[in-house]
């Protein structure tokens, strides 16, 4: 885990903004030892396994890492009470780095997401300014105030906090970063219900 930790600090360092020096202080900060994550979902587990094999001709440098970290993730599904569960279903996540993380910090929020393929993660937004590092598949982001864009693996994409939000995928998962910074509760949390 300490690898990893140090791997996303690292990669991180290369996109410039308060944002991401704070995220990489955290990360450097913590020590990396993890607290018993809940079980991994049996869908997560074996799309993970097909996303870290496919054959990308230029993967990220992170992917290497998270592969192998793989039998330490503590992926989680959605969360009822806040993804409707038709949405939810094709979500997946690891929350790395917060107040419900593996590694405990009560200042950010970060880990990775999992979207299946050909799915819909509708429009959401949250208080907290959010960012994402996509290491694995295309899909379409959409942000308000911004038409619709295809964002390869290596795409850094920031959404501050309040930005309403949605992303696509297509024939392959996405496999993402995913930091919140500033209110980092999910009181305000809000989503559409979707098609």
């Amino acid at each position: 885990m300490k690898k990893l930790l140090r791997a996303l600090a690292d990669s991180l360092e290369e996109h410039s903004g308060s944002m991401t020096v704070a995220l990489c202080d955290a990360l450097r900060r913590s020590q990396g030892d993890t607290r018993l994550p809940p079980c991994e979902p049996p869908p997560a587990g074996r799309m993970l396994d097909q996303t870290l094999a496919t054959g990308n001709p230029d993967p990220h440098p992170l992917l290497a890492e998270v592969a192998r970290s793989r039998e330490t993730l503590a992926w989680y599904g959605a969360r009822p009470e806040r993804i409707p569960e038709a949405i939810g279903a094709r979500l997946f996540f690891v929350e790395l780095l917060g107040p419900d993380g593996m590694v405990f910090c009560d200042r950010c929020r970060l880990g990775l997401l999992l979207q299946m393929p050909e799915s819909h993660y509708p429009e959401h937004a949250h208080a907290a300014d959010e960012l994402y590092l996509v290491l694995s598949g295309t899909a379409e982001w959409r942000s308000e105030g911004s038409e619709p864009a295809l964002r390869p693996p290596g795409s850094f994409i920031h959404h501050p906090g309040g930005q309403r939000h949605a992303m696509t995928t297509q024939e392959e998962a996405l496999l993402a970063v995913w930091a919140w910074t500033g209110d980092i509760g999910f009181e305000s949390y809000s989503i559409e219900a979707g098609p």
